[in-house]
């Protein structure tokens, strides 16, 4: 398991990781400790992602002179894996038993509009059809007591005819099952007679928690992606092996942190979005790092930029999240997955975003992207529609020579013509004006959706540090601090493929949930304390079995509360040891905080209840993010050449110097405008600003927010 010992020093044990995104997959290969990093990109190629994959991890290793023996763990950041089987229905054909007259839940959902206003509003479709739900004869109360037995014969007839229906994979979820989960396991006990082939998703594992439409979807969406899942981790290792590498496979989950490819196999939901949570995850441990625990973590990528709020040093978390939404930026449009994911916001504003000329004749940009195929007309790969890359270049904020530190070439004149020929001429402007009008454009909308973000957590988004990585991130993170009048702005070493880096350094982690209501005043502590121990158990022996020593476990719990007659909770972070009787005052201190820190306000004459309790088991971890150790070999703050860039507050181009990052050395100081070029990345430092290279290798600016 990660970062524990193995017979191997640590001098000659590395650690491989990936991040596959939507135009470029990151590749990591780092010692144990993290002392010595080789990254890399690579043109996402769909269909097959497993030889690419392999293939850049061959050409990283021989770049680096790394023996492929050496590599002795993979963590993997499968994200679009899992997104994009919900996203473009391609998984397996899923069955569903549910509770004798529950069978139409998909359907029925929450029984609330996304858009009261859109009468013509569509839903996604649910991911079992009709025809493929069978209902059992049984029923639980609301305490999990039996009402009407499980009826094995009719369930083993339903198994039966849906494998005969070509059904590969099967959900279960009952009414109540969280309470008591006896009936689901008899379904799986059923299953492994008459079909033993059938992959079974059972609600008691994937989501033991009160609301039946979300356990529901969140057990179906489970089952409708692991077969495809399984098959992807045996295709990667065995890949691996025929170059030469046996090595330990982990993944990335949603909540920041790793677990072993068995339980991935088993709960595949958990990696919806692995890659942005590891680079959020990155993120908030530099803040600590560096004395700057409020970031608003910023990831701009080739497809897709995501923010993320990190507030006394840890990113916030929610088990609201939605994916393979009708309406991408619509909240209720999609498939609620309530389980604990780093929370992110999601903007369709990437490097490959295209630029067009709407109905109106306004100009627009994303959210379709051009991808990694046929990718920006900037690549020369056949793609003719302009996007963000293609304005970037144009504007002079990248070097056509040393696009990914060389390896990949750009066509300044291929995306001078297509900015010239779709957006230019239709809008009657100058080329220069039409491609700074697409850059302030995404600016903007990454903008407006970072601060409306933060006001929907009641936070001054002003009041924190902007910290850029992705490959496009740096090159935009200057004007969007401008737009949200945050001061300052970070770029860490190797921002391009943060989130891989992401990846190594996060921990072994489990969460675990138990709905039990109560009210506040006559709750039983015993049955709470019970709980606890119940999942502090399973825990501690899931992570124990996959190497994890017992003393490197900590365990931090928290519940979900809300007062008497809302609909919703807010979940509050509990404090260590049994609860007994004088926790109560504890407890509630504890909810009015976080209560008062959401809304501005807390009441004190209504009471309080508690619906689920969450447990969160993590290992300690070892491995530390990439610094400058000192100032490098023939440090200095000259740079290594010139350029025209354009900016947009002077309204025109300026020479700038460009420097390279590794080159400049701690406590050097420098006065935009100028550029910062990485091997995969590059920083905008406008007019006015000023830069700081700290001791750990990371470009401060004090962005100027003159207008």
């Amino acid at each position: 398991m990660p970062h524990s010992p193995t017979r191997t020093s640590d001098a000659r044990r590395f650690r491989f990781a990936f991040d596959i995104g939507g135009t470029f997959t990151d590749l990591v290969v780092s010692d144990a400790r993290g002392r010595r990093i080789a990254v890399g990109k690579c043109l996402t190629q769909p269909g097959e992602i497993t030889r690419f994959v392999v293939e850049g991890l061959a050409r990283l290793l021989e770049r680096e002179q790394i023996p492929t023996s050496a590599i002795q763990e993979v963590v993997a950041g499968a994200t679009t894996l899992v997104t994009n089987r919900i996203i473009e229905r391609k998984g397996a054909r899923t069955g569903l038993i549910t509770t004798q007259g529950f069978g139409d839940v998909l359907e029925i959902r929450r029984e609330m509009r996304y858009d009261i206003y859109d009468l013509t509003a569509t839903l996604a479709e649910p991911i079992v059809p009709r025809h493929l739900r069978r209902e059992a004869q049984e029923r639980l109360d609301s305490e999990g007591g039996v009402l009407v037995p499980l009826g094995e014969g009719g369930v083993a007839e339903a198994i039966t005819r849906l494998v005969a229906e070509g059904v590969e994979s099967l959900a279960v979820c009952f009414l109540h099952s969280y309470r008591n989960p006896m009936h689901e396991r008899r379904v799986a006990e059923i299953a492994a007679s008459v079909a033993p082939h059938l992959m079974i998703s059972l609600s008691c594992d994937i989501l033991p928690e009160i609301r039946e439409y979300e356990r529901t979807t969140a057990t179906v969406l489970n089952a409708y992606v692991r077969p495809f899942i399984g098959r992807y981790f045996e295709e990667l290792q065995q890949a691996f092996r025929q170059i030469g590498i046996d090595a330990v496979l982990h993944v990335m989950q949603s909540n920041g942190g790793v677990i072993s490819r068995d339980f991935a196999e088993r709960f595949p939901l958990w990696m919806l979005e692995s890659g942005p949570a590891a680079g959020a995850l990155a993120a908030a441990y530099l803040g600590r790092l560096g004395g700057t625990p409020n970031l608003l973590s910023f990831d701009m990528g080739g497809t897709t930029a995501k923010a993320c709020l990190i507030s006394n040093g840890h990113p916030h978390t929610t088990t609201e999240f939605e994916t393979a939404r009708v309406h991408r930026f619509k909240k209720g449009s999609g498939f609620p997955v309530k389980l604990p994911v780093i929370d992110l916001i999601e903007i369709g504003a990437g490097g490959g975003s295209i630029a067009y000329v709407d109905a109106t004749g306004l100009l627009k940009v994303g959210p379709a992207s051009a991808g990694a195929q046929p990718g920006p007309a900037c690549y020369g790969l056949g793609g003719v529609e302009p996007t963000v890359t293609d304005a970037d270049l144009v504007l002079g904020y990248l070097d056509p020579e040393y696009f990914l530190g060389g390896d990949m070439k750009l066509r300044a004149d291929l995306a001078r013509e297509a900015i010239r020929t779709r957006i230019a001429q239709p809008l009657g402007m100058p080329l220069t004006e039409a491609a700074s009008g697409i850059y302030r454009i995404v600016s903007e909308n990454m903008a407006a959706a970072a601060k409306v973000h933060a006001a929907e957590k009641g936070k001054d988004i002003r009041r924190y540090t902007l910290l850029a990585f992705g490959g496009a991130g740096p090159v935009h993170a200057r004007e969007i601090a401008r737009r949200t009048g945050i001061g300052h702005v970070m770029v860490p070493l190797k921002a391009g493929v943060l989130s891989a880096i992401g990846l190594l350094a996060a921990p072994v982690k489990v969460d675990s949930v138990r709905t039990h209501f109560g009210r506040l005043r006559t709750i039983d502590w015993k049955t709470v304390n019970g709980l606890y121990a119940e999942m502090r158990q399973a825990a501690v022996k899931l992570l124990t079995e996959i190497g994890i020593p017992e003393h490197g476990i900590a365990l931090n719990r928290a519940v979900d509360m809300r007062y008497v007659g809302q609909g919703y909770e807010v979940t509050v972070p509990l404090p260590a040891g049994d609860f007994n009787g004088t926790s109560t005052p504890r407890v509630t201190r504890a909810f009015h905080e976080v209560y008062a820190e959401r809304f501005g306000h807390h009441l004190m004459d209504v009471p309080i209840e508690f619906l689920s309790w969450r447990l969160e088991a993590v290992a300690s971890t070892t491995f530390r993010l990439p610094t400058l150790p000192g100032a490098p070999t023939r440090a200095s703050a000259k740079p290594k050449g010139e350029r025209q860039a354009f900016f947009p507050e002077v309204r025109r181009f300026l020479r700038v110097p460009v420097y390279e990052h590794v080159a400049l050395p701690p406590g050097a100081r420098l006065r935009g405008p100028l550029v910062i070029e990485q091997r995969e990345s590059t920083v905008v430092v406008g007019p006015k600003d000023t830069v700081t290279i700290d001791t750990r290798g990371n470009v401060l600016i004090a962005v100027s927010l003159e207008k």
